[in-house]
């Protein structure tokens, strides 16, 4: 944390939620026993993990709404009395959390720590078929072009060269071979070998960030003139793009919502400030 407070966090794909061992009684005879340290740990963990859920929140806001409610009431005594026993719950009498919510408490605080999410969103964007969970050559060179990453130093043709090294690579590995196409792993891979190419100056986490600022600003300036001209609307960012300009490539996507207005002017003005 910024007060250099470390926070653990453990992943486990599978964790038992047992809490007795076995033992053996005898040559060949074993029996499930209780386990004191699994107790003590692992009801507490489920316990901590449903607190922090909650889902008696509600009903305790309501219980409280309704007890400032009736204290002004002619029903003074019995309002409260019916309103302090609602309020009761089986929390009360628990030990204090040992579990600590992270995220996404701290969600602003580690913002800048979330690229690989970012790049994942953009991915999901141009898959192109709900369900597929990789990227074809089409798909890859829409993003390509609706970013506008292409130029005289990096054409179309390099971009094919890119996509299949890395996702033939990708495949090579043996991870998911249900289908074909660039994986996420091999997309980020790819973007960051984008950033490299076009930010050489910087380091590479501000290389991968200024790459993915620069990509939302395109999709959201894209976006902004499809609401646009989705919707007939005549004002001067309609005029001044134009609806159908020519060579512009439309995502195949059509099951990923656009940017409403206020978020695609959002990102115009915070790329712009960004950059200056």
């Amino acid at each position: 944390m910024k007060n250099l407070k470390p926070m653990l966090l453990e992943v486990n794909a599978n964790p038992s939620m047992r809490i007795e061992h076995e033992q053996e009684l005898s040559p060949g005879v074993f029996e499930n026993v209780p386990s004191p340290v699994d107790e003590e740990v692992k009801v507490a963990v489920i316990r901590d993990t449903l607190r922090l859920v909650d889902p008696q929140k509600k009903k305790k806001k309501d219980n409280q709404s309704f007890k400032r409610g009736v204290e002004g009431g002619e029903e003074d005594a019995v309002g409260r009395l019916w309103a302090g026993q609602r309020c009761k719950t089986p929390e009360s009498g628990l030990p204090s959390l040992c579990l600590k919510q992270v995220f996404p408490k701290y969600a602003k605080q580690f913002n800048y720590m979330r690229l690989v999410d970012r790049i994942a969103t953009l991915f999901i964007r141009f898959l192109g078929v709900k369900g597929t969970t990789k990227l074809g050559p089409t798909s890859f060179r829409t993003f390509i072009r609706n970013c506008r990453l292409s130029n005289s130093n990096f054409t179309m043709a390099s971009v094919d060269i890119l996509y299949i090294d890395i996702t033939r690579r990708w495949n090579s590995m043996g991870i998911d071979q249900r289908e074909s196409g660039m994986s996420l792993q091999a997309f980020v891979e790819a973007f960051f070998y984008l950033a490299q190419r076009r930010y050489k100056a910087l380091p590479l986490h501000e290389q991968v960030a200024s790459l993915i600022d620069f990509c939302e600003y395109n999709l959201a300036v894209l976006d902004e003139k499809r609401l646009g001209c989705g919707r007939g609307i005549p004002d001067r960012r309609t005029t001044l793009l134009g609806c159908q300009p020519e060579g512009l490539h439309i995502s195949p996507v059509a099951h990923m919502p656009l940017l409403n207005r206020s978020t695609a002017a959002h990102k115009l003005a915070e790329y712009r400030n960004h950059r200056s």
